[in-house]
């Protein structure tokens, strides 16, 4: 009898554990990973290899986006179906679906945005990846906050880095190439965003003019393509709005 009523027990124990842990089972992925649709998991890609041609981001082997990531068109932020490894870059190229890049996305946290920068070469072997949280503290009040990445493979030969000054100012000093900053702070306002190849302060490379600084806001400026070329694969910069 005293048997009976363990085991009885027992299996009335484990049924509770495992009601208590199922919905645990369910809503994690294989890395440990919270389901990213009740995380609120946002992902964006910016296309800035020249040659890489138009790309898609597949996890799990299912495509995450609707279009094709293009030269040099930032994706805006999109929700993923799925966070469990393997993350790759392919090729969107019909009827020759290539494998072109793994990308190390195994911790991904709630309610997160995240930023992934396509660089370098595919001719030349050298396709590589910036891959960022799109996250800082909080700016003091009438502040906002900027970060700087470079993704120019040809500045100076591809080794001294960038320059970018606000209003004149430096900002960062010697941004090298496949690199981000951090976040900085610049007081809210409106401001003349200069790109200039490092140790040549009279040379502009791009000018982003005009451009307002929010209070409590972050934003991302990139920098891409070749300075010594004038056709699509030409110098060029942007500003992302993380915040």
């Amino acid at each position: 009898m005293n048997n009976h009523k363990s085991n009885l027990l027992l299996t009335l124990t484990l049924l509770v554990a495992g009601v208590m842990f199922f919905p645990l089972i369910s809503s994690c992925t294989k890395n440990g990973n919270i389901n990213p649709t009740e995380a609120k998991i946002e992902y964006q890609v910016i296309n800035l290899s020249y040659d890489a041609l138009p790309l898609n981001l597949y996890v799990k082997l299912l495509k995450q986006n609707t279009s094709v990531f293009r030269y040099p068109t930032p994706s805006g932020y999109f929700g993923l179906t799925t966070i469990d490894t393997p993350f790759q870059i392919r090729s969107a190229a019909t009827g020759s679906v290539v494998n072109l890049l793994k990308i190390d996305s195994t911790n991904l946290s709630r309610e997160t945005k995240y930023s992934l920068f396509i660089t370098g070469s595919r001719a030349q072997n050298t396709l590589s990846y910036i891959f960022l949280v799109d996250t800082s503290t909080v700016p003091r009040v009438g502040r906002g906050k900027i970060r700087f990445v470079n993704a120019s493979p040809r500045v100076n030969g591809g080794a001294d880095g960038l320059v970018l000054t606000a209003n004149e100012t430096e900002a960062f000093k010697q941004q090298k190439f496949n690199t981000a900053s951090d976040y900085i702070e610049l007081p809210a306002g409106i401001y003349d965003f200069k790109i200039k190849p490092f140790g040549s302060p009279t040379q502009t490379l791009e000018e982003i003019e005009n451009t307002t600084i929010q209070d409590g806001r972050l934003y991302t400026i990139y920098a891409y393509g070749r300075p010594s070329f004038t056709d699509s694969t030409a110098f060029g910069a942007a500003i992302l709005t993380n915040r």
